[in-house]
Parts: structure tokens; sequence; C-alpha cells
């Protein structure tokens, strides 16, 4: 499959628009090859795991975690300059998918509300708004039913009509014109139409960090634990994880969860994001959370939770993120290209004392 017609899928279903604008959800580097015969999605852009997808024949690596944030040059050794020596070398493509696949609402990043029946779900942190465009545009033929039904069926597409004169006027949230456009170039053979935009101040669309949501029934903490617990360590990843198995050694092996703040005796409405969470923790018990699930809590953010905060780890909830996601691009590309997840490894591990 042709190497940009790989990177809009990926673009679709990971829109580089949703990204905050201090990250880098794009092109790592660019490849020299046109075609994408063979598609790697792994969590990071270790030099170790890269060189797995490489040796895999991986013409395209697709990462969740940027190779970088900031331009760097290649001068100093470490892991940045390891993996620009791979793919410069092998001719392939890095593209990461950060916080453009954090904030795409119903995407993989919010998997862990799925697994626990969450219900009357809501953005903990809008990041971004789109508000919906009104386009105008004299249509070189008339649509017939055929033609149209796709269009309104496309998502975020809310009207669609044309005059007894040809004007058409189309109503879609501003992330969904790219398809609607493209849809209409080929209704109309590729000829072409001058559109005339305007920006409604309703409907808006909006994305952002982290879900807030009900369970089914309230539960006690230890039964919403046990939950909790068959969601993270029963995923069906390749690296086998064993709930409870502390040991000192490497891998997916080390496995707990910490805990901070006031106890809960019962738990009904719950909040979690993927990966680090520490910043979402006031704006997730002003939602009105029981408890909120999430990685990478510092001290000091711990010290002043007003409600409990489940540390589970990072790697945990991304890992499955990326897993998930990799169907989900197979799904999309079909046979045109074969997509392979590469699990990671956590970086902690941990050790029992007595």
């Amino acid at each position: 499959m042709n190497a940009n017609s790989v990177l809009s899928c990926i673009r679709a279903l990971a829109p580089e628009a949703f990204a905050a604008d201090w990250d880098n959800s794009r092109v790592q580097i660019r490849g020299e090859r046109d075609e994408i015969k063979k598609l790697a999605v792994a969590l990071d852009p270790t030099p170790a795991l890269m060189g797995d997808c490489l040796a895999w024949g991986a013409d395209l690596v697709l990462t969740h975690h940027p190779l970088y944030f900031k331009p760097q040059a290649p001068t100093a050794p470490g892991q940045h300059l390891d993996v620009l020596r791979l793919f410069l070398s092998a001719g392939a493509w890095l593209y990461a998918a950060h916080t453009s696949l954090d904030c795409r609402p119903e995407g993989p990043a919010f998997w862990l509300g799925r697994a626990l029946g969450l219900e009357n779900c809501a953005t903990i942190e809008p990041c971004a708004t789109f508000p919906a465009r009104e386009v105008f545009f004299q249509a070189p033929a008339r649509f017939t039913e055929c033609e149209a039904r796709p269009l309104l069926d496309t998502p975020g597409v809310h009207a669609l009509s044309q005059s007894a004169a040809g004007e058409v006027r189309v109503v879609a949230d501003e992330n969904a014109w790219p398809q609607v456009a493209e849809e209409l170039s080929r209704v109309f053979a590729g000829k072409s139409i001058d559109y005339y935009v305007r920006r409604l101040e309703s409907p808006v669309a909006s994305v952002g960090f982290g879900q807030v949501g009900d369970l089914p029934q309230a539960l006690p903490f230890e039964a919403f634990a046990a939950l909790l617990e068959g969601a993270l360590f029963g995923v069906q990843q390749p690296c086998a994880i064993t709930p409870r198995a502390l040991s000192s050694g490497g891998g997916p092996k080390g496995l707990a969860w910490s805990e901070c703040g006031p106890a809960a005796g019962s738990i009904r409405r719950v909040a979690y994001t993927t990966g680090s969470g520490g910043s979402l923790i006031p704006a997730a018990f002003a939602a009105g959370a029981d408890v909120f699930i999430c990685g990478d809590v510092k001290h000091h953010a711990a010290m002043e939770t007003p409600g409990l905060v489940l540390d589970v780890g990072h790697f945990i909830l991304e890992e499955e993120m990326m897993r998930l996601f990799s169907q989900e691009l197979q799904a999309s590309l079909g046979h045109a290209a074969e997509v392979r997840f590469f699990a990671g490894r956590s970086p902690f591990r941990f050790r029992v004392l007595a």
C-alpha cells in the first residue's frame, strides 16, 4: 500500500489536530520506502524494540511515545541516536501517535472504561474544541440518493441538502470535513469545486484527556478492586502477565499498584486516564469521581489528592491501548498491509521485602 495512504489511515484514527500543542504526534523519521507492506506497532521507540520491528521487515513503525519532543541534533550518544541509525540504514518510516491517540473519543485510549462497563461517560479535561463547518458550493451535477447516503452516514456530518438550483449545503464537524471533501471529490470525479466555508458557534465538538463514568451499580471497594484487577491483568497480551507476581526479575512479572488519598467505602463513579495522570487529579474529583486510576503519580500530588487514587502504572494502561490500536489499524488497512503488535517491557520491577 502506498506510504501516503497508510499515513492517511493512521491520521484518520489518530488525528494530528487532536494532539496537545507541546506534543510531537507526527512523522518522526521519514522513510525511503514508497510501499508499506508491513506495519509494526509498539509503545516505546527503544533501540531493542525498534530493532525487532525492523528485523521483522517493517516498512513503517508506529509507536505511541515520540522519539523526541523537541528537535535534537544527532550529536550525543544514547537511544535517540541509536534509533536514528537503525531507521536511516533501513530506509523505514517512524511515526508517533501520542496525544493524538490519547484524545480520540471512543478510541483505544478509553479501553479501561469499556472493560469496567462505565456508563454516562464524559471527558475529564477537554484540551481542544472543533466548531462545526457550514460549507456551500455549486455542484457540477445533482446528487443521487446513492451518492448522498455515504456522506450522510459519515461520522460528524450533521446535514446535507441540495437546492433546486444545484447549490449544496453541508454541515459537518471540523475534523470530519477532510473525509467529506474526499468523498465529494470522488462523487464529482475530481472536478474543480469552489467551497465557501464558515465556522458555526454550535455545534462544537471537543476532545480531551481521561474519562469519568458510572459503574452499573455501586461496589464495595474490595469488590471494585477485584473488578479492576481482572480488567488490568486479564487482558490477553503477548507478554504473559501474572497478577501479584512480584519479583526482582525483569519483564512484565513485576506488577503492583499503589494507593494514595482517603479510603473509599464504596465505588460508583470512576475516573481514569491512560499514561501519566497526576495533573488530572483535581479535575477527576471535581467531576464527582469516587476513585481515579492512572499512572505516574508524584509525591506531592499524592499528598494533596482529595480522593482515592490508584497508580496502576503507565506501562500496563498504554501497552494494552497500543495492542488494541494495532487491531484497529489491521481492520482499517485490510489485506493492503500486514500489521503486527510488538509487546514492550515495563521499565519497572518490584522486590518483596520482609
